[in-house]
């Protein structure tokens, strides 16, 4: 296993996406905004969003999504809560009326799947009132709907099994992945969600779900990434340096053995590539 930094000095960073055209975007909640690396250029470009800039999804057509939480919690300035959306180096919003956007994935149905924490979180003391959310936003109107309602407290990542019959979320106070059994309707079932896998030594923050339906999950104190089966079973690990403090996880789109990792603590995006399997 090799890892690789690609740049550093980019805040407290969140959310790493490959864009259609190889480069790789992440944002930085502590500086407002979205970095872009190019593998030609010295210097990153950064695109002013605000606020705290939280998680981030690319559309087919390289249109960056992001999750903005309002600066309620890692920013220097607060903004309108909401899903903002850049194209050309232009943000503006998708949708606003949310509290505290975390994390967002595109669903089977199409639709941004969005994570809303809600609140700022006292991590070891979370206020039970606040139950998280999650909305799914049509990107060609900005329409949304509250999908979950009763979600775990400190809801943070997400994600869908390849046959989309689960939605995955993990709660980062409680240390779980949840899983909630998706319905006819295309709808989670919210009162059927619970825990799939409870983690030792780290607090889990955003994932990133391969092919055969294992996850990667990102443990933020634990300083590591877990890989969990699809019935809860920890499968791998992968241990990074110390007060690496891991925030989100993206798979590779050429290759199973790698991914890249935002290192929030050391300010720092990696490249991991994973011995060859068999």
């Amino acid at each position: 296993m090799t890892i690789e930094m690609i740049a550093d000095g980019l805040g407290f960073t969140e959310g790493p996406a490959y864009l259609p055209d190889g480069r790789v975007a992440v944002v930085s909640v502590s500086h407002g905004c979205v970095y872009i690396m190019d593998p030609g250029r010295s210097s990153p470009e950064r695109i002013e969003t605000g606020g705290g800039p939280n998680g981030l999804a690319i559309g087919s057509d390289g249109s960056i999504y992001v999750a903005q939480n309002g600066g309620i919690f890692g920013a220097a300035a607060t903004a309108e809560p909401g899903v903002q959306i850049i194209r050309d180096g232009r943000v503006d919003y998708l949708a606003e009326g949310m509290d505290a956007p975390n994390d967002l994935v595109f669903g089977p149905d199409g639709r941004l799947w969005v994570t809303d924490t809600r609140a700022e979180i006292e991590f070891f003391h979370p206020d039970e009132s606040k139950p998280g959310w999650v909305w799914a936003v049509d990107t060609a109107t900005g329409a949304k709907e509250l999908m979950v309602e009763s979600g775990p407290v400190f809801i943070n990542g997400l994600g869908f099994s390849p046959d989309s019959t689960r939605l995955l979320v993990t709660t980062t106070s409680g240390a779980q992945l949840w899983s909630y059994p998706m319905g006819a309707t295309g709808s989670p079932d919210g009162r059927a969600g619970g825990v799939v896998c409870a983690f030792e030594r780290g607090w889990p923050d955003g994932m990133a779900v391969r092919a055969d339906g294992a996850s990667w999950v990102a443990l933020t104190g634990g300083h590591r990434l877990d890989l969990v089966g699809e019935t809860g079973q920890i499968l791998d690990a992968v241990d990074l340096a110390e007060g690496a403090l891991p925030t989100n996880v993206c798979l590779c789109p050429d290759s199973v053995d790698e991914m890249l990792v935002t290192a929030s603590f050391h300010q720092a995006l990696l490249r991991i590539r994973l011995p060859q399997r068999e």
